[in-house]
């Protein structure tokens, strides 16, 4: 293609200082038409509160930013040779309500093809009227918005809230058995427990097959003389209490009480302080969680590399989908023209590591992506089912 070089331009209201790298290679030039592209990055950095003082209460917020921003800018080297001009511009908006709606009301940001953030409920939620108003597309990059009914047609969620896991488990097990099957959910009393507990038994009557009971985490053993061991006998561990999913995946492993068992467990066990891994791998525990990174991959050993060149550090979770989500976001906005809807007729993607599919959500109409990773450990190692 002969195309002139993309202007890059990073505007960043922090204190964060813009470096981005060149590449010589057109490979991944995308053929695009019009004047110009605008991307608004808008995120909690907090910079002064941070460089101030790093254990402010702001800290944790700014440095997945921060690393989100890093792994971001490195995506954009893969959008130099396109022919139309593609113009970045950084807000940070502090954690502050106020200096949020002074940015989003800039006119750079009104005039943007597609937000990147906010990030946080509060900011989610104070864009459902801006959209109305101005019809753009924005991303909540890498929070599960799960208790906030934020009904907006412009709202992209990476991270599906903890609903869909349900309808995602449920639809999991019914493609790999062909027979009846109990499935028990058993939740505990952490705030996110019962979500996916009453997803699940809103759903029964679209799997026949699956016959659904609600369980106490803590009375598993209550129901060994009941379960039926000539059927496949599923265990959804709805909890995020260390203790409780320990104690559950001792009982599930005792042979002589269970046995044709198969177990789903969530993306929080693997922040435990002290998972069981040899449990998970014993009982072939399947986990689903929205982010995966195989650090064994060539193209993510090739990333790593270059984030270490470029930053002098390791590539957090946040970093990865950065880079990820800009790659997938900015490809879509070129290769649809600046018309972000036709994101909903794209099909699954994987820029790096993990997939993005983005549909509307069920009784919502607003976007979140739909593909989540099984995981599961082998050899100590952690892997995803392809």
């Amino acid at each position: 293609m002969q195309g002139k070089r993309a202007v890059l331009c990073l505007i960043l209201l922090g204190a964060f200082q813009v470096v981005w790298a060149q590449t010589s290679k057109k490979s991944n030039a995308i053929d695009s038409t019009g004047e110009k592209f605008q991307v608004a990055l808008i995120m909690p950095f907090c910079s002064a509160d941070v460089l101030n003082n790093p254990k402010h209460k702001n800290a944790a917020i700014s440095n997945a930013c921060r690393n989100y921003y890093e792994g971001f800018t490195m995506a954009l080297d893969s959008f130099k040779f396109i022919e139309t001009p593609l113009f970045v511009k950084v807000y940070d908006t502090k954690r502050d309500s106020l200096t949020f709606t002074k940015v989003i009301n800039k006119k750079d940001v009104i005039n943007a093809d597609l937000i990147i953030g906010p990030v946080l409920k509060e900011g989610n939620e104070l864009m459902v009227e801006y959209c109305k108003k101005y019809k753009k597309y924005h991303v909540s990059p890498f929070l599960t918005l799960t208790k906030s009914t934020i009904n907006n047609p412009y709202l992209i969620s990476v991270y599906p809230d903890l609903n869909y896991y349900a309808d995602y488990i449920l639809e999991d097990i019914k493609v790999n058995t062909q027979e009846s099957a109990i499935v028990y959910v058993a939740s505990g009393k952490e705030s996110n427990d019962k979500i996916v507990s009453a997803r699940v038994t809103a759903l029964k009557s679209k799997f026949p097959l699956l016959t659904v009971k609600q369980i106490e985490i803590n009375k598993i053993s209550d129901i060994s003389k009941t379960y039926d061991p000539q059927k496949t006998n599923f265990f959804i561990l709805a909890s995020e209490n260390e203790y409780a999913v320990g104690s559950a995946l001792k009982k599930l492993s005792d042979t002589l009480s269970f046995t044709n068992v198969k177990v789903y467990g969530f993306r929080k066990w693997l922040d435990f302080k002290t998972p069981n891994i040899h449990l998970l791998e014993k009982l072939n525990v399947k986990i689903i969680s929205p982010f995966y990174f195989d650090y064994y991959a060539d193209a993510n050993k090739k990333f790593i590399a270059a984030y270490r060149d470029k930053y002098f550090t390791e590539p957090e979770e946040f970093a990865v989908a950065g880079f990820e989500q800009g790659l997938f976001f900015i490809r879509s906005l070129v290769q649809n023209k600046g018309n972000m809807k036709d994101i909903l007729k794209q099909d699954s993607v994987q820029p790096l590591s993990n997939r993005y599919k983005i549909r509307q959500k069920d009784s919502s109409k607003s976007l979140q992506n739909e593909q989540l990773n099984i995981l599961y450990f082998e050899e100590g190692k952690l892997k995803r089912v392809d």
